[in-house]
Order: structure tokens, then C-alpha cells, then sequence
């Protein structure tokens, strides 16, 4: 096999990731020379760029621009496998390099030294520590480098000083965070001090550089420093590590076993209350069996009924809420606590209200399988559900805009699960396509709530049909007391609506007349006042 070096070096320019490659290379190999600090300049309006630092220096300008050679010595070499190719990234970003350090300096237009021209290296003897390497004429603009740099240097190993502002490093080993060491590496785990810091995010290193983030909605995450010596960036500018799918696998292995032993600690010395709180991060890393002998329930897993049963939560009220804090195996067991799987829109409601009326908590089924709730939970699916009327009047049907249904009327009705019944007299039940496909209206319920039960008034595009909605609503009303009222006045009073914006009517007496429609076809005031005429007519009634 051969090599054409110049078609190589060539390609080599597609190679790295983007121009901003150029800043990690020069800050790594600073890092790499023992520098103890990193000093970079940026001139706007002249585009250059100047980078300082205080290491070891490079020991030779021959094997600087030997591509494929690092010089690094044997211990760098082994536990950080440089490639020997990051020095191009600085000749690709700029116009002329200029190379100052203990073996001499160069001053160069870079396409001479990638046309493998010869360079002049002169000799430096009284070099004051300091190497510098400045690119001319680069094509960044300051904005960019400083949010570059601000990313590079968040873990960065030592301080990197960007025109004359130290920039921040939160997650650097050395910055007071408390790190683990694991198989992978060191790892933080933050927000495990309060439950509502918990986070499962987390944010990748190698040798101080960053190269993998999980998703980036939150800025507070776990921060992992992998072990150079074990994992490898890949070739040329170390933005990705090499097997990348792999070795992040195994590092939420290892993330979840640590959080695991931190969890164990933890369970030693909190309180059950204090420990539950931790649900959704024992949830998310798959660590639930670890309250699976804690003495008190978290709240996440359990609801209670604390409105009317309805099938869409979302277009309407949510009738289930989570407890208000952990309870224990006393309080559940007083309560009773129950699982229902019913779609109230297919199933109908039943179970739903059943439960209601008992004051039933609800199992989320979200435990660990051998979780001692497990066996307090009453599953309602598994027993035959059966609700008969009391004193059924009649049925009637009801054909509204949106809904229409089969309404039967009666005194009350029974739900009956097992040996229990429950009697309801003032909260209509929707029974489910499933079942019998109608309503039961007891005496008690002069209300239309019950179509939320039985429709969630969606559009084909999802869009709640409010006027819909509405429209079914008061034409329920009128239809149920249209089939319940026992005398005139007692529906005109119920069907009449509430007159609270309009205190000229407050107190007053009024005749009204209504015509074959059932519309006013005039309205007259009581008593009538001498010489006036007080009829309205039927196009002013409103």
C-alpha cells in the first residue's frame, strides 16, 4: 500500500466536524504539557486568534508538523491515545500560524506548510516559558468562539482565561463537586439531595472535553468523566466516542448502579416519607423494588375520586388527584384501595362512580410486581358489574346536535360489584357503548354532566366543539325535566336561567305566557301599575 501524502492532507481539511475543532485541539494540547492555566485572545477586527499557556512547551517544531506523530511521551501516549493530526485543525483554521515555544518559533502562511514547502524554524534562547501559537486571519467570528469555549471548558481539567474573562468550570473534577469512582470512570449524581432535583440527564467527558449529552432540556444533569485509558474518541477531532451506542449503554448501566448504591445509603438514613419522595428517579432508573419494604406508599402511585367520573380529562375537569402525601399501610387499608382498566367512553362509568361512593383510593399500578400494596389492591375488573334501577318511571330517547342516546328515568339506582352495592340518587350514569349504551338519570341529577361521560365532543381534528357542547347541554336539561317535573311551575322554575346579571329584575314579579313552541310569547310585570301598558312582546321577550 502507498500513500499520497498531499491528496491526504488535502481530504484531511473535510475531516474535522466544523472550524470551532481548533479551539479543543489548542486547549488539549495545553492541557497535555502541564500547563497550568490557558490564556486565549481574539482580536475582531484583525481575526486573530492567540493562544497562551505556561507548560512544559514543545519540544520540537519538526514533529509539530509531522502529521500522524504526536511527541507526546510514552505515559500520554498510552492513557490518552493522541493521534498526532489535531495541529492541523490550527492550519486549516487560519491564513499564517505563528509558533513560538523552547525549541524556536515559526511565522508561516499556512498553505505554504501544507504544500509540504520547508519551514524556517529560528531558534528562541531566551524563551520565557510561555508558548504561543497565534492564527491570522481566521474565520470566526467572537460569538462563536465564546460559546465554543464556554462548552470546552465547562470540564475542563485547568482554568482557560478567553480575553481576559475566566470562563466556567461547573463540572471540571476539580470543582468542589463530590465525583464517584466507577468502572467508567468519575461520576456526579446531582439533585440527590431533595426529590425535586432529581434529574436523569446526563452530560459526558473525555480527557475534560465534552463528547456526548444526553437530551438537552435541562441544565442541571449527572456529569460522567470517562477513564481515557479504557474509551476512545474518534478520529480526528474527538467530537464522537468511537462505538458510541455501546459505550453509552454501558455507561447508564453503570450511572444506574451508582445511583442504585446512593439510593441504598439514602434508604439508610431518611425517613420512609423523605424516601418516597425519590419515586420518579427510582421510577425512571428502573429501581422501584427498592420500596418495595419501605412502610408507606408514594403518592405518584396512588389517586383518589374527588369529582364527577367523566371520559376526557383533558377537555374537562380531571375528577382523580394524587393524595396529598405518602400514606401508610394503616391509612390505605382503612380507605380500601381498588384498580379499575375502564375506557368510561366504551366501558361507561360505573366502576368509576361505584368507587366514588365509597371513597376508594386507585391503584396507578405503578410498583415494583412484589410490592406489599399489591395485596390490599381490590381489582373491580375482575368482578361482574351490575346496576339495576329503582323504580323506574320510563325511558325516552334524547337527539341532541351531537348526542344521542337512551335515557332511562327512576327514583335510583344500584351498582353491584361482588357482594357490595352502592344506591345513587343524585349523579346520572352513562353505561358504555360496552353495555347497554344508555343513561340512567336519578331524581337527584336535573344536571347534563353526564354526556361527559358518554362524549368528549372532539372534532376529527381534536378540537373540542364547545358551542356543540354547549348546545347538547341545555337541550339535556330541558329534556330531562321535560320527562321529570311533577307540575308546570315546577319546570318553568327550573328551566328558567339565572338572572344575576340584570338588577333591575331583582325582587319583581312577572306573568309570563309561553306559545306552542314553548317560547315566551309575552311577559308582563306583577302586579300590573295603573295607566301602563307592561306586556312585551314576544320579539322583545329576551
Amino acid at each position: 500500500m502507498k500513500v499520497n501524502q498531499a491528496n491526504l492532507v488535502k481530504s484531511l481539511r473535510f475531516s474535522f466536524t466544523n472550524k470551532t475543532t481548533v479551539l479543543g485541539e489548542l486547549i488539549q494540547n495545553a492541557r497535555r504539557a502541564n500547563a497550568a492555566m490557558v490564556v486565549i485572545n481574539f482580536c475582531p477586527e484583525t481575526k486573530t486568534l492567540q493562544v497562551l499557556d505556561d507548560g512544559c512547551g514543545i519540544d520540537s517544531m519538526a514533529t509539530l508538523l509531522t502529521v500522524a506523530e504526536s511527541g507526546w511521551d510514552a505515559d500520554v501516549v498510552a492513557h490518552e491515545h493522541p493521534f498526532g493530526i489535531g495541529f492541523l485543525s490550527a492550519l486549516f483554521a487560519c491564513r499564517r500560524i505563528s509558533v513560538i515555544s523552547k525549541s524556536g518559533s515559526i511565522d508561516v502562511e499556512t498553505d505554504h506548510i501544507l504544500a509540504f514547502k520547508p519551514v524556517t524554524i529560528t531558534p528562541v534562547h531566551d524563551w520565557n516559558g510561555i508558548t504561543s501559537i497565534t492564527l491570522h486571519d481566521v474565520t470566526l467570528e467572537i460569538g462563536q468562539l465564546a460559546t465554543t469555549l464556554k462548552r470546552l471548558t465547562r470540564g475542563f481539567p485547568i482554568p482557560v482565561l478567553f480575553n481576559d474573562q475566566l470562563l466556567e468550570r461547573s463540572c471540571a473534577l476539580d470543582s468542589g463537586l463530590s465525583f464517584v469512582d466507577t468502572e467508567v470512570g468519575k461520576i456526579y449524581l446531582h439533585g440527590m439531595d431533595q426529590p425535586n432535583g432529581a434529574q436523569y440527564e446526563f452530560d459526558v467527558y473525555l480527557q475534560g472535553l465534552p463528547i456526548y449529552t444526553s437530551h438537552s432540556y435541562t441544565s442541571h444533569r449527572h456529569i460522567v468523566h470517562l477513564d481515557s485509558s479504557r474509551f476512545h474518541a474518534r478520529l480526528p477531532d474527538r467530537d464522537k466516542l468511537v462505538d458510541e451506542a455501546d459505550v453509552i449503554k454501558r455507561i447508564k448501566a453503570v450511572l444506574a448502579q451508582t445511583i442504585e448504591q446512593r439510593f441504598i445509603q439514602m434508604k439508610a438514613i431518611l425517613s420512609a416519607e423523605a424516601f418516597v419522595g425519590f419515586y420518579e428517579m427510582l421510577r425512571h432508573w428502573e429501581l422501584l423494588r427498592l420500596l418495595n419494604d419501605v412502610p408507606v406508599v408514594p403518592p405518584e402511585a396512588l389517586r383518589e375520586i374527588i369529582a364527577y367520573p367523566v371520559c376526557d380529562t383533558e377537555v374537562f375537569d380531571n375528577f382523580e388527584q394524587r393524595p396529598e402525601k405518602a400514606m401508610s399501610r394503616a391509612e390505605i387499608m382503612a380507605r380500601g384501595i381498588v384498580s379499575i382498566d375502564d375506557d368510561i367512553k366504551q366501558d361507561g362509568a360505573g366502576r368509576y362512580l361505584f368507587a366514588w361512593n365509597r371513597d376508594y383510593l386507585l391503584y396507578q399500578g405503578t410498583l415494583d410486581k412484589d410490592h406489599w400494596l399489591h395485596s390490599l389492591v381490590r381489582h373491580l375488573n375482575d368482578e361482574e358489574l351490575v346496576i339495576e334501577t329503582v323504580n323506574e318511571s320510563h325511558q325516552a330517547q334524547f337527539q341532541g346536535d351531537w348526542c344521542w342516546v337512551c335515557v332511562r328515568f327512576c327514583d335510583a339506582y344500584r351498582i353491584r360489584l361482588g357482594q357490595d352495592v352502592v344506591e345513587i340518587r343524585d349523579e346520572a350514569c352513562y353505561q358504555g357503548q360496552e353495555n347497554a349504551d344508555d343513561i340512567i338519570v336519578p331524581k337527584g341529577d336535573c344536571s347534563a354532566q353526564v354526556l361527559q361521560q358518554m362524549a368528549s365532543f372532539r372534532s376529527e381534528y381534536d378540537e373540542f366543539q364547545e358551542s356543540t357542547f354547549e348546545s347538547d347541554s341545555d337541550a339535556f336539561i330541558a329534556f330531562v325535566v321535560a320527562n321529570t317535573a311533577s307540575d308546570p311551575a315546577n319546570a318553568m322554575q327550573r328551566l328558567l336561567p339565572d338572572f344575576c346579571g340584570c338588577p333591575a329584575l331583582y325582587g319583581k314579579a312577572f306573568v309570563v305566557e309561553l306559545d306552542q313552541q314553548g317560547k315566551p310569547a309575552s311577559v308582563i310585570a306583577y302586579p300590573v301599575q295603573s295607566g301602563q301598558t307592561q306586556t312585551l312582546e314576544a320579539g322583545m321577550a329576551s
